[in-house]
């Protein structure tokens, strides 16, 4: 009862404050403004619906390259409270680019899995990105996706003592002072990173334990105030995507394949098969829905949505995206399990 009691006061003590007492009290004001009207940028950055009022350009832009398609350079702005920007960010890395394939191996047992980009390494240098970005620049954030490399862009260089030369050559930092130290610790506390300089280094290993070349910070002569890394793709696993026989004795199973097996297994009509497989193609990189189908194979929404249905229900090769508006899928990135799928009846 007592601490019921002291909860209670503590909610109403908080409910009495104004604003600004509030904000003093939880310590987001700046203490050499004298008139205590201004909130400090990491206060901005955590907990602003758009930050970008105040910092122009707190957001991030995701650049992709689509592989040879119609519409080849896409982008899109990451926006809101950083922290609220890292999931985003990651979610669409993930959905849109990140891909893992299985290699079996004659008389081995256990399989191996390769992705083309480590899954650890990208999370670890995007929350990098954004803990050490200096918000007051004159750009966002940029990241570029292709099926070669992602490449994070800051804006601004590593504070000393610290040089591009030492984030390429070592992989511990416990001396690195961070543009936001606030912000740091308040992505230790929500779980984000797990603890202080040693980002980078776990974005390595993640790269050698995929067997991917290293990632690497680029030099730009005459211009220091660029940190700009780079993870490569894996090289065997372009290989095994690009070329129809892998010098390797291999047997690869990889989602592409699973899915267009589904669909050309099913007993599903022809035209109804083609027209599925149009929609792989296309969108197998992306989100789409209804409006997308209806573009594509210019077809009534009634159409689209059967499409849908049976591609989600029957054949179990479409995942929902929640967050991006409502009815849209993606292609599954996770290996299918046979032994589980759906029924394929019409």
């Amino acid at each position: 009862m007592a601490e019921y009691v002291s909860k209670t006061s503590d909610r109403e003590i908080m409910e009495n404050l104004g604003k600004r007492e509030l904000a003093k009290a939880l310590n987001l004001l700046d203490r050499n403004d004298p008139q205590e009207s201004r909130v400090k940028n990491y206060a901005v950055l955590m907990f602003c619906r758009k930050p970008e009022r105040f910092l122009r350009y707190a957001y991030a832009d995701v650049i992709v390259d689509r592989f040879g398609s119609k519409k080849r350079m896409t982008a899109k702005s990451f926006r809101g409270p950083v922290w609220k920007q890292y999931e985003a960010i990651i979610d669409f890395i993930n959905n849109n680019l990140l891909d893992t394939l299985v290699l079996r191996q004659p008389g081995v047992a256990e399989n191996r899995k390769i992705a083309n980009f480590p899954f650890a390494a990208v999370e670890e240098l995007v929350a990098n990105a954004l803990v050490h970005n200096n918000y007051e620049n004159s750009n966002p954030i940029q990241i570029y996706l292709s099926e070669k490399e992602i490449n994070i862009v800051n804006y601004n260089k590593p504070l000393p003592p610290l040089s591009i030369k030492d984030l390429n050559e070592r992989d511990i930092f416990f001396e690195r002072n961070a543009e936001n130290p606030e912000l740091r610790d308040m992505f230790k506390a929500i779980g984000i990173i797990e603890s202080f300089g040693t980002g980078i280094g776990e974005a390595k290993n993640a790269m050698a334990e995929n067997g991917s070349p290293q990632l690497y910070y680029k030099v730009f002569p005459g211009n220091e105030n660029i940190t700009s890394v780079v993870i490569p793709v894996n090289r065997k696993y372009l290989e095994l995507t690009n070329c129809r026989e892998p010098k390797e004795n291999l047997g690869i199973e990889s989602q592409t394949k699973e899915i267009k097996e589904k669909i050309l297994g099913s007993n599903l009509s022809k035209n109804t098969k083609e027209n599925m497989l149009r929609l792989f193609d296309e969108f197998q990189d992306s989100v789409f829905g209804n409006r997308e189908i209806c573009t594509l194979l210019k077809c009534s929404q009634t159409s689209a949505t059967a499409y849908l249905k049976k591609m989600d229900q029957k054949l179990g090769i479409l995942s929902r995206v929640e967050g991006m508006g409502k009815g849209k899928y993606r292609f599954l990135t996770e290996t299918l399990n046979a032994n589980n799928s759906k029924s394929e009846k019409e």
